[in-house]
Parts: structure tokens; sequence; C-alpha cells
């Protein structure tokens, strides 16, 4: 990527028509679009690609929009296609497929895993090949603003060699979690989900289904939180829990218990990866393992597994901006809401977000109008996804809801709503009113389990045996 990187050793000031904050999916897809649709596109990205993220896998509604980005044979060849989701309970007991060809729109049949530092750098390669001027590692210190109106920003590199002042129509932040412009305008309000912390790492030798099964994401279920499993085309698997903040309060005490005791395995990093995302701490490793190993079905995939670097943590609030959009700027993806990423959808809205907010700036460039008036479908747009997410991942942390997951039977068309909605399929007229017809009866029916739990298994959920 330092290829296609711009440097500049003094303080300058440059006109453009766009300035990005931040070279992830949404701020690569962005400035790709705008650039080829011929306007001046200067991105600031702050680290040095390639660096490592988590949210590794895609969704198939991902798959249009890297074709308009005209990656389809570079996705082909770097990564496995992922052909369904599995969900399983902690011993692999019950456990429930769901291929995205049975959806309601059977046209996108798969999606891909990614090592995210690899897909990452492509999607920024991508953009600066199409005529976007890309000052990495650069950070934005300011959007500079007329009034309520953004008109451009200002920018260092991180050495201190360089600074540069962008004056322009329209800013679009795409700075992920960090929500550089949405948080110093006010904006940001904390969503009623329990907090939760993920803790991670990648592993060479763990068990992958065979055959087209190989690349399924695997999600398991226990009383404390949920596991990922996402296999990757080099053999690699990225593995992960999502854990409650009541669990996350015993972590000293079983690290240090775990460890007193030798009751886990040596763990041997080999240093593959030193760079990684999250927080790192001497505790994470033997917390990870011990629950790794009080989980059946994930310590048997994971039997003779080498880790390839300390696990990371990282803290999962959910947040959404009170507006996405304004007098000459636009908050794309996670600098827009961040949600629990247990449904993959972190990946497919930040780059959904990219491509519809790209349609709405040209409009505003073609009709010299940068109020944010063409920028309200796109908000609306990307809510209503979003609402449709956050209530199916409200669901699945209710004991009872997640019962239905495992359901074998596909009673009314229940279980073909739950694969459109892990496909991301939620933007098309022509299912959408199917879909929201079959949601809404599925929490009715997860209502009646819970009526039925409550009255013959003395309150205990099939799954997690927990409290309805």
């Amino acid at each position: 990527m330092s290829a296609h990187a711009v440097t500049s050793r003094a303080a300058e000031v440059i006109e453009a028509d766009v300035a990005v904050i931040g070279g992830g999916p949404s701020g690569a897809a962005t400035a790709t679009y705008l650039a080829r649709a011929g306007y001046r596109v200067v991105l600031f990205e702050r680290e040095q690609f390639p660096r490592f993220r988590i949210g590794e896998s895609l969704l198939p509604l991902n798959l249009p929009i890297l074709k308009e980005l005209g990656l389809e044979a570079e996705m082909e060849k770097r990564f496995i296609r992922k052909y369904a989701a599995n969900f399983s309970d902690r011993w692999g007991a019950r456990q429930s497929r769901y291929p995205f060809a049975r959806a309601i729109n059977r046209n996108h049949p798969y999606a891909y895993q990614v090592e995210r530092a690899e897909f990452d750098e492509m999607l920024l390669d991508n953009a600066a090949k199409s005529g976007t001027r890309v000052y990495m590692p650069w950070a934005v210190r300011e959007v500079l603003f007329d009034g309520e109106r953004a008109t451009g920003v200002v920018a260092e590199a991180m050495d201190g060699s360089g600074s540069l002042t962008v004056h322009c129509p329209m800013v679009v932040d795409a700075s992920g979690r960090s929500a550089f412009l949405g948080a110093r305008l006010g904006f940001k309000r904390d969503i009623n989900l329990n907090s939760r912390t993920a803790f991670y790492s990648h592993f060479e030798g763990v068990t992958h289904d065979p055959g087209e099964r190989s690349g399924d994401i695997q999600v398991v279920s226990f009383p404390h939180g949920w596991f990922w499993m996402i296999p990757f085309k080099n053999g690699n698997t990225s593995v992960g829990m999502v854990v409650t903040e009541e669990y996350l309060r015993r972590r000293g005490k079983i690290a240090a218990e775990a460890m007193a005791a030798g009751r886990l395995p040596v763990v041997e990093h080999d240093g593959s990866n030193e760079a990684v995302a999250g927080k790192a701490d001497a505790a994470n490793d033997a917390f990870l393992w011990h629950t790794i190993e009080n989980i059946p079905y994930v310590a048997e995939r994971m039997k003779g597994a080498q880790q390839k670097f300390p696990a990371r943590s990282i803290a999962n609030f959910s947040y959404r901006m009170e507006r996405y959009a304004g007098p000459g700027y636009v908050m794309l993806g996670d600098a827009g809401a961040f949600l629990d990423p247990v449904f993959s959808s972190g990946v497919f809205l930040t780059m959904k977000s990219a491509q519809v907010a790209s349609k709405a700036i040209v409009q505003s460039f073609q009709t010299g109008d940068f109020s944010g008036r063409h920028l309200r479908l796109y908000e609306k747009r990307i809510r209503g996804a979003q609402k449709i997410f956050f209530r199916f991942i409200r669901g699945w942390y209710d004991p009872a809801f997640l019962d239905l997951f495992f359901y074998s039977s596909n009673f009314m068309g229940l279980k073909t709503a739950i694969t459109s909605v892990l496909a991301a399929d939620l933007f098309d007229p022509h299912h959408l009113w199917n879909l929201k017809l079959r949601i809404n009866l599925l929490f009715a029916l997860a209502n009646l389990h819970r009526l039925r739990v409550r009255l013959f298994r003395r309150g205990r959920s099939y799954v997690q045996q927990l409290p309805v």
C-alpha cells in the first residue's frame, strides 16, 4: 500500500471535491465510487496498512458491492467461500445450519471469509488505483466548518513531517468506532444493550468441516456468551468469544486459578501478527483457553491448535448517532453506528453505507446542493437495515428467542426469514415486506415459546438452560 501513499514535508493547502476520513472498507469503497465518477478525492488513514481487524465474515449481499468495485475475481482468488452459518449449542448436540441459498432471495448463495488485513488493503489499493490521493499514515485533526456546513479538513502526518489543509464541499467520516465527527458534534447516543467484551486470536490446526461446509462460520452459544470460529483459505481460523459483563468480572480469578492448576495447554505464539488491534493482557490467553476447554464443541475442534498471537480484547459498546448527515458531511459505517458483531453485519453495513451514500453525494455535486437533503434517503435506508439487525441482536441475547434458531422445521417460512437476515438481504423492496412480516411472526412465536418453556420446563430454555 505504501506505493500509493502520498507524502508531504510541509504545510500545504489544496482544493478537492471530497475528503475522506479513514481508509477502512467504507472509506475505501466511497473513495473508489467517487473517484471513478470523476471527483477529486483525498483520503486520510491514520494507520499503516496492512493492519489487523476482526469482523472477518462477510455476508452474501456484500458481493454485488464488491462486483461494482471491480474486485469479484480478486475475492475468488484470495478468500474462501462461505455458503452458510452454522449455529451450535456448547456440546454440539443441537445444531442448525442456515445455507444462504435458502433465503427469500436466492440470487446470492455465498459470501467470503476474509483476513481483514489483506481485505482492507485490497480495498484501499483499489481506491488508489481509481484515482484517490491516499495519505497514510496521516490523521485528521479537525473538520473545518463555515457555520453548520463542513468545508474541509486539517490533517497531519503521524510522524509530524507535514500537514495539509483540504478545502472541499463534502467531508466523509469513515473513521470507524473512533466516530471522529459525530463524537465532536455531540451526536453519539449509546444503545440500551448490555455491554459485552470480545476476546480473540487466530489459530492454526483448528478442525474445518469438509467440502462445501469448509467455509461455514461456526457460532456457538453458551450461558455466558457465544464463540465465533471463522475459517480462512490458508487453513488458519479466527476464534473469539463475546462474553457478558458478569462473566468478564470473573476473568482475573478464572485466569489465576487455571494457570496455578496447570490445566491449560502451553500457549506458544508464533509472533505472526504482533500489531493486532485490541487490548493485550497477560490474563487474556488463560481466560480464553479456560473458556474454550469448558465448551466441548469448541474444545473438540481446537485439539492441538496453535495460537498465532496473544489473545486480545475489545469492549463492545453499541451506539448510534442521532443523525448521519448534515450540510457538507456524512458519517458512514461504524462512524454512524456500531452493532454487536453476532450476525457479522459490520462490514456489510459499512460497505452498503458507502454504496448508497456515494450515489447521494454524486447527486449533491450534480445539483450543487450540499445541504444534506440528498443524503436523507441514505440515512433512512441504513437506519431501516440497522433496526432489523438490532432487533435480532436483542433476540439473540433472549434465551427464548435463541431457541428458535435451533428449530429444524421451516414453520411458516420462519427459518427462511432468519436466513435472509443472515444474508443481509434487507434493501430489496421486492422482498422486504415479506421479510418484515415473517420477522414479526418470528417474535410472536418466541413469546409463545417463552410461555411454553415456563409451563413445561420450569422456565429454562432449551439451548442455554437459562431462565426465560
